[in-house]
């Protein structure tokens, strides 16, 4: 039996005060939390990578320091305001998975539940935060639930946000996030078929070499949950143990 190569991929979401009576608090992480989070991670040897670097170690094995890929999906403002800052203080990189026909505007696909607008990116906060060496990947034109929609529909959200984005930007963009987390057969193939590189999920679990390239799982960072909970996620192999995945290849 051999140990399998395995890096956490975390995703964030807001990075900001969690609002009061907000139904996804958990998805609110204060910046003084990330900036403990970050500084107990670089602690304890890992240093944090975009998904780019993440997937190439992943396929070619582990390091000498081990690594954990930071996600921050939906591409809100205070990723460049509040986590950008944090991520420099602590030299590393992230990926920022944008929904390409809503930069500038709000998160629109929360309009009434209640949620609460919040800011996105605009041009030229994401050309802010490209210049600092972080990273872009799609995350659809507007945000909606692929596998509710027909082939043509899911294909034009998945094909025309990756081309938007790398028209407008000048960079590759090899990474994808379904919105929601939702996905069938179908909508992974047309990932594929419209030339990414990866795709990411919100199953729970830690990546390994051996899992779908185009389904790899995720650990959702909980604002809710304190730091302690936190390095058990990302640490240990508490959150593969619970879903039951297994920890060696056959």
């Amino acid at each position: 039996m051999k140990r399998m190569s395995r890096i956490p991929i975390l995703s964030y979401h807001h990075i900001g005060p969690r609002p009061t009576g907000s139904r996804f608090a958990l998805l609110h992480v204060t910046p003084s939390q990330l900036d403990r989070q970050l500084w107990a991670l670089r602690r304890l040897g890992m240093r944090g990578v975009s998904m780019s670097h993440g997937l190439s170690s992943l396929q070619s094995g582990p390091g000498r320091r081990p690594e954990v890929v930071l996600t921050f999906d939906d591409g809100y403002r205070n990723t460049l305001t509040a986590a950008l800052p944090i991520l420099r203080r602590h030299g590393f990189k992230a990926t920022c998975f944008l929904v390409s026909g809503l930069m500038g505007a709000h998160n629109a696909w929360d309009d009434g539940i209640g949620e609460g607008r919040s800011d996105l990116m605009t041009l030229e906060d994401v050309e802010a935060w490209l210049a600092a060496g972080m990273e872009i990947g799609s995350h659809s034109c507007t945000h909606p639930r692929l596998q509710m929609l027909d082939e043509a529909a899911a294909a034009a959200e998945i094909f025309e946000s990756r081309a938007a984005l790398q028209k407008l930007f000048g960079v590759v963009v090899d990474h994808f996030a379904y919105p929601f987390g939702g996905f069938t057969p179908a909508t992974v193939k047309l990932v594929r078929r419209c030339g990414y590189v990866s795709a990411v999920t919100t199953q729970p679990g830690t990546a390994r070499g051996d899992d779908a390239i185009y389904r790899l799982p995720r650990l959702l960072v909980d604002g809710e949950r304190g730091l302690g909970r936190f390095l058990l996620q990302v640490g240990t192999p508490y959150e593969d143990l619970r879903h039951g995945r297994g920890l060696f290849a056959g």
